[in-house]
Parts: structure tokens; sequence; C-alpha cells
């Protein structure tokens, strides 16, 4: 008997127990327990994502958490070289590397890393990169599937280095296993490009075209047409597309993204004559279409439609929605953003005919102006995410009515809501379906009241309150109702007090981060307070641009807590 209890539970059944908590965060408290725990949880972390610049602390993660698959450096500000060298000899099996946005990409060795990480399959250099970088790039992964490459920040100098054709042909030729590549503001690429991907990739299933002002129809249909494998195109750009013949046999295309395109309704012909099993559509800010096109669209796709984008259709109309209805009876999200027509009509349409829809947006239309009549509305279960930005004219009882069709959502997006008249009261909407509630964003509603409960009613854990009417007064309350949090970004909240944030950081136990950056009324002294009295505050946004320094910032790195300078705004750059 004795024998049977001394047995310890498989770390096996551990680790499952571990990836059913509630939030990762939890983990945390587990791997105090014991070393045992410790090491664990340390084996369950396979993303981590490195902004401090020091690679002691680097070299730290990699040794402590040894089944990383993905390491995101996109935010690192330190010496790139040395941390991918760092990354290269840690002896870790990576599959993903994010090395984007970083400007130093000169300096690192692909080489060693290509020659160290074997199974290494997607690699984002969202940078300025030319032909020589892809080269470099396709010599050292010649097992790479997934690639981003681009120009995110092209100034209009065209003596700048650039990826051309050649470079594009060199990699596609190398790369036989890519599968997805993203081209991202690369000015200097042509149809050829497209070709040799569309030749020389047989496996290419996802591809996005952003800005490559030169790609023109023919390259995009050679592309379309001769990628018998293709399953995702996105296309961005502003030029015009004209009809051409869509292949019937594209039985594996199931997502089209089309952005700032001139689109006919013959285009959107075209591809419903092609019957092809679409799962996704997106047509945002594209013009020239009308309701007849992306009505024969949907019809010829119905049956398999899971998500419809919609943004700045300003045609639409609440009949419009009614008519289409019958088409989206499968869908899991819809997302109709800028359409100014469609009012509580079209919601509750929405809400009654899409029985399996999770994630529903209506931002930027007429919400609240219908005077609409809500009784004998059957409830709508399945939605968990709504997003309601930029409404003017929604009121609290309008929101009210709104969120009881749907008793289980968990996600609200109210973003520049109430900032005139009527006052939003953010207990009522924490409380509105039993508390489920836990991620909602209010940035920039300037009339907020918080009603005093004295009690936790609340599971919220993300709390997006930037630029918001949010005071001293209300942060206390809301500490108390939502112990639970775990994201608070009060960025650009002028009214805020130390008393208000010191209760937050008391009450919010399991509190990672906290944004400061900007709030006009908080002194530098309540960082090093903060810091000291949360245990479970992962990183830390300054009130001042300026501080901490690198000294005090090592200092507060070693009590567990990133703290980084708040963002400066001039004067005319201070809005939300």
């Amino acid at each position: 008997m004795a024998e049977e209890t001394n047995k310890e539970l498989p770390k096996e059944c551990w680790a499952m127990i571990f990836k059913h908590l509630n939030h990762e965060s939890d983990q945390d408290s587990f791997s105090l327990v014991c070393k045992r725990f410790l090491s664990i949880t340390n084996f369950l972390k396979v993303n981590i994502i490195v902004s401090s610049p020091s690679i002691k602390v680097l070299s730290h993660m990699l040794q402590r958490f040894t089944n990383l698959k993905k390491i995101q450096l996109s935010s690192f500000r330190g010496d790139l070289n040395k941390a991918v060298h760092a990354v290269a000899r840690s002896g870790l099996d990576l599959e993903e590397l994010d090395l984007s946005y970083n400007g130093s990409l000169k300096t690192v060795s692909f080489d060693e890393l290509g020659s160290k990480m074997k199974n290494l399959k997607v690699l984002d250099c969202s940078d300025c990169l030319e032909d020589a970088d892809l080269a470099r790039i396709a010599n050292s992964f010649t097992h790479l599937e997934e690639l981003q490459i681009g120009q995110p920040y092209y100034n209009g100098d065209t003596s700048s280095i650039a990826v051309t054709d050649e470079g594009i042909d060199y990699l596609s030729s190398k790369l036989k296993r890519l599968r997805k590549i993203d081209l991202l503001h690369n000015l200097y690429i042509s149809d050829k490009s497209l070709i040799s991907l569309s030749s020389n990739c047989a496996f290419l299933e996802h591809i996005t075209v952003s800005y490559c002002r030169n790609v023109t129809i023919y390259g995009i249909s050679f592309l379309i047409n001769n990628s018998h494998h293709l399953k995702f195109l996105d296309l961005c750009e502003h030029c015009k597309i004209e009809p051409f013949r869509f292949t019937t046999f594209l039985p594996k295309l199931q997502i089209l993204r089309f952005t700032n395109l001139s689109i006919s309704n013959e285009f959107l012909y075209s591809i419903a004559g092609a019957q092809i099993p679409l799962t996704e559509i997106s047509l945002s800010s594209c013009i020239s279409y009308t309701f007849n096109g992306i009505s024969r669209l949907l019809h010829s796709c119905h049956q398999s439609l899971k998500s419809l984008v919609l943004r700045a259709a300003q045609f639409l109309t609440n009949e419009h929605i009614e008519s289409l209805s019958s088409f989206l009876y499968n869908l899991t999200s819809i997302e109709l953003y800028y359409c100014p027509q469609l009012s509580d009509s079209a919601f509750v349409t929405l809400t009654q005919s899409c029985p399996l829809l999770c994630d529903l947006e209506m931002s930027e239309t007429s919400l609240g102006r219908e005077e609409y009549n809500h009784d004998g509305i059957a409830k709508n279960f399945a939605i968990k995410y709504l997003k309601l930005s930029s409404n003017s004219s929604l009121s609290t009882s309008s929101l009210r009515k709104l969120l009881n069709i749907c008793p289980k959502v968990e996600k609200i997006k109210l973003n520049c809501c109430f900032q005139r008249n009527e006052q939003l009261d953010v207990t009522d909407i924490l409380m509105c379906n039993g508390g489920l509630v836990k991620n909602l964003v209010l940035q920039g509603c300037h009339r907020l009241k918080v009603s005093r409960i004295d009690q936790n009613i609340s599971k919220l854990e993300m709390l997006g309150a930037r630029t918001s009417g949010i005071n001293g007064a209300m942060l206390v309350i809301i500490g108390r109702m939502c112990p639970g949090l775990v994201h608070f970004d009060l960025e650009r909240c002028d009214n805020l007090t130390e008393e208000g944030v010191k209760e937050v950081v008391r009450l919010c136990k399991r509190l990672r981060y906290l944004s400061l950056s900007s709030c006009a009324n908080l002194d530098i002294g309540i960082i090093a307070w903060i810091v000291n009295n949360s245990k479970s505050l992962r990183k830390l946004v300054s009130p001042s641009h300026t501080y901490p320094d690198e000294e005090k910032q090592k200092q507060f790195l070693q009590q567990g807590c990133f703290v980084t300078k708040g963002v400066y705004y001039e004067p005319e750059e201070y809005w939300y």
C-alpha cells in the first residue's frame, strides 16, 4: 500500500493538466511549487517573443526553454547578429523564426543558422532586402516552406536596395518545397516573379502580393491557372482587375482576399462560374462591383463559405442583407465595416440566419439609429466575439438589446463609441451575460462610468481602455470587480490617479501587462512601486518617454519585469 502511495503521477499527465489551465500565465504559479513542475512547464513553452536587448537574457531563455519551436525577434532592439548566433548555437530544433522589421538583416549570418537549424520551415524577413539577401536565404534554408519578404518602410527612394525578378527567380529555383510566400511592397518585381513561383514551386499553396505595382492581371491569371495546389490568394494594390477566365481545375482554392482593387461584377461572375468551393471571401475597400456581383458569388459557394469580409461596401442596405441571408447559413465569421446604410435590422437578420456565427463585426455602421422592436427575437448562443466600433448612434439601451441577443459573448470591441452624449456604464457590459465577458476594448470611449460594486462579478482578463475616459475612481472599482485581469492598456488616459493604479496592482494578482504610456497625471515614481508590489507583472510601459534609463531597466528586469519607455506623441499626434 505504501509502495502504491509513493508512486508519482507521470510528467506526461501533469503536462496534459497544465495545458488545460484557463490561461498560460497560470503555469507560472505551478512552476514555483517544485523543481519537477518547473521543468514540466518550461518544456511546455514552445513560443517566445524576445524584446529585451540583452543577449544574456536571451541566452538564459534559450537554455531554460528547451522545447521551443518558434522565436520572435521582431521586437528585439539589441545586436541582431549576436542574437541569431545565440539561437544558432542553442541546440534547439526550431521550426519558425521571425526577424521582421528589424532593420539590420545585413549583419545576420544565415549560413550558420541554416547549418544548425535543419528543420526550420518558416522565416519572416519583412525588411529592406535585396537579391543578394534572397540568395543567402535560399542557399541556407533549402527546406524552407514559408517565407515573408518585403520593404514595409519604403519611402519612395528609387535608389534604395530592392528585390527584383532575378532574385525571386533564383529563390524559387532553390526552394522547391515552398508552400507560402508573402511579397510586400516589392516595387521592382513584375509578372515574371509570379510566373517563376508558379513554375518552380509545385507545392505553392499560399501567396500574398501587396503593393507590388508592376504586377499585372497577366501575372495574376498565370499564377491562379497554373498553381494547382493554390489554397490562399491575397491581392492588395491600387489597380484594376479585369475579368479573366478562372480555370475550373481549382479544387483546393479556399480563400480569396482582395484589398484596394477595382473589381467589376464580371470578374466576380467569372469566379462564381468556376464553382470554386471557397471558405473565405474578403473584399476590403474594393470599388466598381455592386450587389449583383457579390450576390452571385455568394450563391455559388454558399455551402462551403465560412467567413465573409465586406469593408467599405457602402451600397449595402438592410434589405440586401436580408436577400443574402439564405447564402450565409454556414458562416462562422462576418465583418461588415464602413457600411453606413446597415443598422439594427441587419444585425438581427445575421444573428437569426447564421446559427454557427461566432464572430460578428458591424463597425462604422448605423447601429442604434433604427427604432427596432426586439420582442420575440431568438437568442444566438454561438456568437462569442462582437466588434461594434465607431457606431456614433449607439446608445446604452440599444447596446443592451443587441447584447441580449448574444448571451454567450466573451469578447466585445466598442472603440470610439460613446464620445458625445450618453455615458456607457462599464459595469453593465461586464454583467450583461452573467460576467462571461473576458475581453473588452473601449479605446477612444470618452464618456464612461463604472457603477460601484465591491465584489468579484467578472471573468474579465483583458481590458483595452487606451485614450478613454477612465479615471482613478473607476480603476478602484474595476480592480474589485475584475481581479482576474491579465492585460490592461491605459495608454493616454489623462485622468488616472496613483491611488487607482495601485489598487489595480494590489487586487489583480494575475496581471502580466500594464501600459501607462503617456498618462499625464502619473509620476515615474510609481514604476518602482508597481514592480516591487506585483509578482505576476512581466511587462510595464512607463508614463514617461524618457524613463527608465538602461541601468534602471536592467534593475527592473532582475526583478522579473521588463519596463519600457512610453511612446512620445507630438501635440498633433495626440489623438486616438
